[in-house]
């Protein structure tokens, strides 16, 4: 299975557009978005997304299609852009590895995956890894950590 994982400097630069972009052409994969959950339940952007809910064990792995195909998520985007599967891992930065293990044993029989997140390329080599960031992006500490194992970045506008 290919895998393309989409990370950027920082929220809202446009890492959810290349992932749809690349979902619309690449028929048939799947599509994991990744959220290494902040302390507790507050959320530091202070929206009510669920990223931040409070974890019961070290990672969790979301497929319950009310959730995926909410509208406004990422993950209804994804499944929009016409991704076969979608599923949500959150996890504690100590239970990200063994979610993702676990997540993508969840796709093994996928064609390929699109992998949304930044911590993820510490555990994983995948076939194409995008950065995405603007011209005058100041860099969140997740992806000052992840930027010099890309493949190739992308800057929006």
């Amino acid at each position: 299975m290919r895998i393309i994982t989409v990370s950027g400097a920082h929220s809202g630069v446009g890492k959810t557009k290349v992932a749809e972009m690349l979902l619309k052409k690449l028929r048939g994969w799947s599509a994991i978005k990744v959220t290494v959950s902040h302390r507790g339940n507050v959320c530091p952007r202070h929206r009510d997304c669920g990223a931040c809910d409070e974890l019961g064990s070290d990672f969790a792995i979301v497929s319950d299609r009310e959730i995926i195909e909410q509208k406004g998520k990422d993950t209804q985007r994804f499944k929009q852009a016409g991704a076969k599967d979608v599923l949500w891992l959150k996890a504690r930065p100590r239970g990200l590895k063994q979610g993702l293990k676990k997540t993508l044993f969840m796709l093994k029989k996928a064609r390929g995956i699109i992998i949304e997140g930044n911590s993820i390329l510490k555990y994983l080599k995948p076939d194409l890894a995008i950065f995405v960031k603007r011209g005058n992006s100041v860099f969140k500490p997740s992806a000052k950590d992840i930027f010099n194992k890309v493949d190739s970045v992308v800057t929006t506008g």
